[in-house]
């Protein structure tokens, strides 16, 4: 016999296709997704109370609820990401609408689901509590998406880096990097996916990799596991984590030219280098994003001079060309 489905059951599937349908525009998703509506009244009911509620979330942002927890804030100082709203209002609606957001102590979630994406601006560096009580912190010009319920915890890393701290649970959070997956019930962990590459360094705890050639394998704190855009894997030991999430760039003796390849990361405004200063040498620390501070201290150390280039883009050149 056919057990009908409660209000709250109906409220938790028609948020969690709402979030589904957000975060994808993936049409095996969108037919699922009918087919599930279609099947009884009830579903595109509880769908569109779900919806209504969403397009209210501007209103949700001011409420008790959204408000007890402080907003982080950016480093840079730079306007909050409009994408970035829209993904935590969203969040928010789906909680509520559950009526399975428990506030007590640290916000420990009891049940439903919460289903967000995620994402920074170019330059932007912001951390968000997840309803698990883990910590999540997005670097510069990144994109994930998140999923938590009573079945599993997991994340899409889309594009650019973040630093998971993953509160001790039964079940394990599952990371997904593309080629790559990290899973860890209680760690820290930098997860990073530029392209077809992937990255996983393991600051404390302890991470299971999967979906690679090193599937199986485990990591230890101060280990870091790069998968290749041909699948090759590369496990090495990586030198004290720099604590990137303060918005500080930090060199020691590190080639100018991978220096500038960070620092371009944080700035629309980029730093090009003349011919031959890609080998040279800088140590110091900057402020992510200070692309100007950083010409500017690189032209002093090196003799170089600054011109501006197309875009506004600052191009660091010898002072003096050698004379034939």
């Amino acid at each position: 016999m056919k057990v009908p489905k409660t209000g709250a059951m109906l409220r938790r599937e028609a948020a969690a296709w709402l979030a589904r349908l957000q975060s994808s525009r993936d049409p095996d998703v969108e037919r699922k997704f009918h087919r599930w509506r279609d099947l009884d009244p009830s579903h595109a009911e509880a769908f569109e109370r779900v919806s209504r509620s969403y397009e209210q979330a501007g209103l949700l942002r001011y409420s008790h609820v959204a408000s007890t927890s402080p907003p982080a804030t950016p480093l840079p100082v730079h306007t909050r990401s409009r994408s970035y709203e829209l993904a935590i209002a969203a969040g928010l609606v789906l909680l509520l609408c559950t009526g399975l957001y428990l506030l007590v102590g640290r916000g420990f979630w009891t049940s439903g689901t919460e289903a967000v994406m995620l994402s920074t601006k170019v330059g932007e560096i912001r951390s968000v509590s997840l309803a698990d009580g883990s910590k999540l912190t997005l670097d510069t010009d990144t994109s994930i998406e998140v999923e938590i319920d009573r079945n599993g915890r997991k994340a899409r890393v889309k594009a650019g880096r973040a630093r998971f701290n993953i509160a001790k649970a039964a079940q394990p959070f599952i990371i997904d990097a593309g080629n790559t997956t990290a899973s860890a019930a209680a760690a820290v962990l930098d997860v990073e996916k530029f392209g077809d590459q992937a990255r996983v360094d393991v600051i404390s705890g302890s991470a299971k990799i999967g979906g690679s050639d090193a599937a199986g394998l485990r990591l230890g704190a101060g280990e870091t596991m790069t998968t290749l855009s041909d699948s090759r894997v590369e496990r090495r030991a990586h030198a004290p984590a720099q604590d990137w999430t303060r918005g500080m760039l930090e060199f020691d003796g590190t080639a100018l030219g991978s220096a500038v390849e960070l620092a371009n990361r944080y700035s629309e405004r980029k730093i090009i280098l003349g011919a031959g200063l890609e080998h040279l040498k800088v140590t110091g620390a900057f402020r992510a994003g200070d692309v100007k501070g950083l010409a500017g201290a690189l032209a002093e150390a090196f003799h170089l001079k600054i011109s501006r280039g197309p875009g506004g883009n600052l191009v660091l050149s010898p002072k003096f060309a050698e004379r034939s």
